[in-house]
C-alpha cells in the first residue's frame, strides 16, 4: 500500500498495510499466461486477532469456491479452492496468537489451490463469505465461549454479521488540516528475529547477524541482544562513520513489508510510525532531529529503519522491548565516558598479590604469556626453586589469570615413536668362459693347422702308444726345466673364478682337440634391520642414538685439538597430538656407519650415511613409511675373439661373458602409539 498523508506533519498516527499478495501487475501477467480467464486467482492471505476471535482472510478475483476438511496429529484445517490458482508470493506466513498457528499455502494441483491452517490445539470454526473473500473465524483460546461458533466440516452461511477487525489508537490525535479525528487502524505484527535475537544486527551494519531461532522467548532473547548491542555501541559508531558502504554485508531483515510514500516529514513522526508496526516502545535521543522523505514499495520495515538511520547518522540499541534511537555521536560518547569510568574505577581500587603453585608447566614460561592479559598496574613474578606464580594485580583481574593457568597448566599426554630401518641388499654374479685347442697335419706332413703356445696350452696329457699331431708333443716349460707335451689353445677365455666345468677331446694320428667350458654363479640377500624407540611428552622434542664417537685430530695455530664426529643410528623427532588423535610429528632419522670401503685420509675413515627429514601426520598405532631408497647395480663384462665372437650362435665359442647385478634397498618405517592416561 502506499501512503501519502499531508497531515502526517502535524503528528497524526499512520496505518501501514503488509501485503502478503503479488503485485496486480504480476498478477496479470500469471493469468495472462498460465490460466484461462475463468479461473480464479487467490492474491491474498492475512491472519487478524482480536480479543474474541481469530481470523483467516482469503482474497481473490474470481469466484473462491472453498471445500474445508479438519485432520488430526496434527491438528490442522485444509482448505482447497477447486478451479483456483495460487498468486501469493510467500508459502507460508506466522501466526499472530492461539489458535492459529500458522498459515501455508500452496498449489496442490494445477486446477486445486490449497491452504493449510496450522492449529495450537482443536478449536471451533467458522467459514463465511464476505464478499469476494473466504474468511475463516476460529474462537480465541482465552475468549469466552460463544453459541454460534461451532465445528462444521463445512460453513458457507454467515450466522452472524463479521466485526471488523483492527487497532484504534488510545488517544487519537485531531488533523488540524482537514478538522477531524483520524482514528488510523494499524495492524500488530510479530517482530522479526532481528529484534526477538541476540543479534549484533540492532547495534552494527557490519556485524553478520546469527541465523535466526524460534521466537519463543523473546523477552530473554531481546535481553541477550541489549548487552551485544551494548558492548558494540562505539564499535559500530567509529566504524561505521568510516567504513565504505559497499564493505558492510548485507543484512537479513525479516520484518514484515511496507509501502510509504512520504515527503519533508518530521524524523520524530516516522519513528512513531515503526512504534506502530513493530510494536517496540520507541525512544528517541532529544539530538534527533531533521526531516525525511522516502518512497518505498514492498520494503521490510526494519530495512527501512536501518535506511533511515544511516542516511541521518543514527544508531539503535535494544533494551527488552524498549528501541532507543540516538546519533552515532552520542553513542560514541556514552561507550567512551564508560570505558573511562571502568578504567577510573579499576585504578582506584587497591592491588592484591596472590601465588599459585603449577604442576606440569614451568613457571619461567608461563610469565610471558600471563603478561600480556594483566591490567596496567598488574605484574607478575616465576620462582623457579618453587615452580610458583606471584601474581600482582586488581582483584578483577585475578579471576581471569585463574582460569587461564587452570587450562595451560595440564598434563601432557605422551607419545612413544618406534622407527625402523630396513636396508636390504641383494647380489647376483655370473661367469662363463670357454677354452679349446685344436691341431692337425696332413698325411704328407706339408700343412700343420694348430695354435701358439703362448695363447696358452691345454693341462691334458697324452700318454704313451696315443697318437697325436706332431704338435701335440712341443714342449712345454715347467717347474724345475721340464718339458710337459700338451695342446696350444686356439682361444684362452676361461671364466675368471670357476666353480664348475666341462671337457671334451680327441686324439687321432692326424687330428687333436680339447675344449673346455668353465663357469661360476653366486648368489646372496642380506638384511639389516635398526629398530631405534623413545617416549616423550606432547610438543616436546625426543633424541634417542646409538653408535660411534669418531675422534678426528686437528691443528690450528700450532695447536692440536680433537673433535668427534658421531657414526650413529639416531632418532630425533617431535610429536604433536591433535583434536582428532592423530600424531602430527617433525621427524629426522639417521644412520651412520664407517665406509671401510674407501681408504682412509690421515687416520679419517668415510662415512657412509643414510637419513631421512620430514613432518607428517600418522594415525595412533599407524605406520608409515616416511622415506626410502632404491640402489640398483647391474655390470656386464665381454672378452672375445674380434669378429668370431659377436657371430651368432658359435660366436659363444670365442667369448667370455661375466655379469653382475647388486640392488639395495633402505626403508624408514615409522609407528607414533598415544600412552593412555
Amino acid at each position: 500500500m502506499k501512503t501519502n498523508w499531508p497531515a502526517f506533519r502535524c503528528g497524526c498516527l499512520i496505518l501501514a498495510t503488509v501485503v502478503l499478495g503479488a503485485s496486480s501487475a504480476t498478477l496479470r501477467g500469471q493469468d495472462a499466461t498460465a490460466a484461462p480467464s475463468s479461473a480464479a486467482v487467490i492474491s491474498s492471505v492475512a491472519i487478524t486477532q482480536d480479543t474474541q476471535r481469530a481470523a483467516v482472510r482469503v482474497e481473490g478475483a474470481g469466484r473462491l469456491d472453498v471445500h474445508a476438511a479438519r485432520m488430526q496429529n496434527p491438528e490442522r484445517l485444509v482448505l482447497d479452492f477447486a478451479g483456483a490458482r495460487m498468486g501469493v508470493q510467500k508459502s507460508s506466513i506466522p501466526g499472530v496468537a492461539a489458535p492459529v498457528r500458522d498459515v501455508r499455502m500452496g498449489q496442490f494441483r494445477p486446477d486445486v489451490a490449497r491452504i493449510v491452517i496450522d492449529l495450537t490445539a482443536s478449536a471451533p470454526y467458522q467459514i463465511a463469505h464476505e464478499g469476494a473473500a473466504i474468511v475463516v473465524y476460529f474462537q480465541a483460546q482465552n475468549a469466552p465461549a460463544e453459541g454460534k461458533l461451532v465445528a462444521p466440516v463445512m460453513s458457507t452461511s454467515v450466522e452472524k454479521a463479521p466485526e471488523k477487525i483492527s487497532y484504534v489508537p488510545s488517544a487519537p490525535r485531531a488533523n488540524a488540516r482537514y478538522g477531524k479525528t483520524l482514528n488510523a487502524p494499524a495492524p500488530r505484527f510479530g517482530l522479526p528475529n532481528e529484534l526477538t535475537q541476540p543479534s549484533i544486527v540492532l547495534a552494527s551494519l557490519k556485524e553478520k547477524s546469527e541465523p535466526a531461532r524460534p521466537a519463543g522467548n523473546t523477552q530473554q532473547a531481546a535481553q541477550q541482544a541489549v548487552q551485544q548491542a551494548s558492548s558494540a555501541a562505539t564499535t559500530v559508531a567509529s566504524s561505521q562513520t568510516t567504513a565504505s558502504p559497499s564493505a558492510a554485508p548485507a543484512a537479513r531483515y525479516t520484518g514484515e513489508p511496507i509501502s510509504v510514500n512520504l515527503k519533508d516529514v518530521d524524523l520524530k513522526d516516522f519513528f512513531r510510525l515503526i512504534h506502530e508496526i513493530s510494536g517496540l516502545n520507541v525512544v528517541l535521543d532529544p539530538n534527533v532531529k531533521g526531516t525525511l522523505t522516502i518512497v518505498l514499495d514492498e520494503v521490510p520495515w526494519d530495512q527501512a529503519l536501518d535506511l533511515v538511520l544511516q542516511n541521518n547518522g543514527l544508531d539503535k540499541q535494544l533494551s527488552g522491548n524498549v528501541l532507543r534511537v540516538a546519533t552515532r555521536a552520542t553513542l560514541k560518547n556514552e561507550a567512551e565516558t564508560q570505558r573511562d569510568l571502568e578504567k577510573a574505577q579499576a585504578e582506584a581500587v587497591a592491588p592484591v598479590t596472590v601465588t599459585r603453585v603449577l604442576s606440569y608447566a614451568k613457571a619461567t614460561t608461563m610469565t610471558t604469556t600471563l603478561k600480556k592479559f594483566l591490567s596496567t598496574r598488574g605484574d607478575i613474578f616465576a620462582d623457579d626453586r618453587s615452580n610458583q606464580l606471584i601474581i600482582r594485580d586488581i582483584p578483577s583481574v585475578i579471576p581471569t589469570i585463574d582460569n587461564l593457568i587452570r587450562q595451560l597448566d595440564r598434563k601432557s599426554q605422551q607419545v612413544e615413536i618406534e622407527a625402523r630401518v630396513v636396508e636390504a641388499s641383494r647380489s647376483f654374479s655370473q661367469d662363463i668362459g670357454v677354452q679349446w685347442g685344436m691341431a692337425g697335419t696332413t698325411t704328407s706332413g706339408r700343412t700343420i693347422i694348430g695354435g701358439p703356445a703362448s695363447v696358452g696350452v691345454s693341462p691334458v696329457t697324452t700318454g704313451t702308444g696315443i697318437p697325436q699331431p706332431p704338435l701335440i708333443g712341443t714342449p712345454v716349460s715347467g717347474t724345475g726345466g721340464s718339458s710337459t707335451p700338451g695342446l696350444p689353445f686356439n682361444v684362452n677365455l676361461p671364466a675368471g673364478v670357476p666353480s664348475s666345468g666341462f671337457y671334451i677331446g680327441h686324439r687321432s694320428p692326424n687330428f687333436a682337440v680339447d675344449l673346455f667350458i668353465t663357469a661360476a654363479e653366486a648368489k646372496g640377500v642380506g638384511k639389516l634391520l635398526s629398530k631405534p624407540k623413545v617416549i616423550t611428552q606432547n610438543n616436546e622434542k625426543a633424541t634417542v642414538k646409538q653408535g660411534t664417537k669418531i675422534p678426528i685430530q686437528t691443528t690450528i695455530n700450532n695447536t692440536i685439538s680433537v673433535q668427534y664426529i658421531d657414526a650413529v643410528l639416531k632418532l630425533e623427532v617431535t610429536p604433536q597430538i591433535t583434536a582428532e588423535g592423530t600424531v602430527f610429528m617433525d621427524v629426522l632419522v639417521e644412520n651412520t656407519q664407517v665406509d671401510n670401503g674407501i681408504p682412509r685420509i690421515q687416520g679419517i675413515p668415510a662415512l657412509d650415511t643414510q637419513s631421512a627429514e620430514t613432518k607428517v601426520l600418522v594415525a595412533d598405532g599407524g605406520t608409515v613409511v616416511i622415506g626410502g631408497i632404491i640402489l640398483t647395480q647391474q655390470q656386464t663384462n665381454i672378452n672375445q675373439v674380434p669378429v668370431l665372437g659377436s657371430l651368432p650362435l658359435i660366436g659363444r665359442l670365442f667369448r667370455e661373458t661375466s655379469v653382475s647385478i647388486q640392488s639395495q634397498e633402505l626403508l624408514f618405517f615409522l609407528t607414533p602409539r598415544i600412552i593412555p592416561g
